[in-house]
């Protein structure tokens, strides 16, 4: 059944899309980080070693959500670490930021994962590039 939108709903929806806003990071926006070459910037592909030694967003480090809680030590609290996964549906990035979140970690999502990076025309680096 079809929810209404009430007055509470409307205020709890601002809450919600600015802190979607504060912990989510489009391809563009951190395209432009990445070129100004942040110092407290750390992008994680949460991804398996497979996927990211195929392709990966430059500069990414990975390390795949199952290894996460045993490798925090390589995540200075000082960075702002933005997440990423396959694409929209894959949740692993969300879990990991959640993860780092709650340990007190500064972290965003990029939206759409590496999909939408190469979507939007952005590099990749990779062995998929050399077996072109």
């Amino acid at each position: 059944m079809p929810v209404l939108f009430t007055t509470q709903s409307a205020i709890t929806a601002v809450d919600f899309f600015k802190a979607k806003l504060q912990f989510e990071q489009t391809p563009h926006g951190l395209k432009k980080l990445l070129d100004e070459k942040h110092p407290t910037l750390l992008v994680v592909d949460v991804r398996d070693a497979q996927a990211y030694e195929k392709e990966h967003i430059p500069g990414a480090v990975n390390i795949p959500l199952g290894e996460l809680s045993g490798r925090l030590r390589e995540i200075g609290k000082d960075k702002t670490v933005v997440t990423y996964c396959w694409n929209i549906t894959c949740a692993l990035a969300t879990r990991a930021a959640l993860e780092l979140a709650h340990r007190g970690y500064k972290v965003q999502e990029l939206m759409g994962g590496i999909d939408r990076w190469k979507i939007a025309g952005m590099p990749v680096d990779g062995d998929a590039l050399h077996k072109l």
